[in-house]
């Protein structure tokens, strides 16, 4: 005969969780981090009209020309792989004055900070990315201002996984 204790239990249920987001039985995740600035790459790529045309046909709005950036606790990186498992909105890869471009893949999401929520959001997962635990979103706002946010702020991040 064995016993799980309380803590055992706790471990299990964190697993059956993460699990459940792995095999896709979860529609819905949230993640939870704190704003940081980034290297400020992000504008430059989203704005690259190979990008900005397909954000308008996918989404219906084109973004604002940067990132938000979201650093994420080491216990919810299984939460980003379940993201990056499911099928988001594929951007393409494209070629644009000799360079290429990569594909990435978008989330719809709910941006929320308190009692101030941006619905308008999605959670921009690239194929290539210098980032392990961190999220980029992007909204057609600009979100520092419109959440008045600053480095070190939390947020949390309402991920639909099957509103692709």
């Amino acid at each position: 005969m064995v016993t799980i204790m309380n803590k055992g239990i706790s471990i299990l249920r964190k697993e059956f969780s993460e699990y459940g987001l792995i095999f896709g039985a979860q529609k819905k995740i949230e993640i939870r981090g704190a704003l940081e600035t980034g290297l400020g790459e992000g504008g430059y790529y989203i704005s690259k009209k190979g990008y900005m045309e397909q954000f308008e046909s996918k989404l219906n709005w084109q973004p604002f020309e940067g990132t938000f950036n979201l650093r994420l606790n080491e216990d919810e990186v299984p939460k980003i792989e379940a993201m990056k498992a499911a099928e988001g909105i594929l951007i393409e890869g494209f070629e644009q004055e000799g360079r290429t471009f990569g594909k990435a893949w978008l989330f719809k999401c709910a941006l929320i900070s308190g009692t101030k929520k941006v619905e308008k959001c999605a959670v921009i997962s690239p194929k290539r990315t210098h980032y392990k635990r961190v999220i980029e979103i992007i909204s057609p706002v600009y979100l520092r201002d419109e959440l008045k946010a600053k480095d070190g702020d939390s947020f949390v991040v309402r991920i639909d996984l099957g509103d692709v």
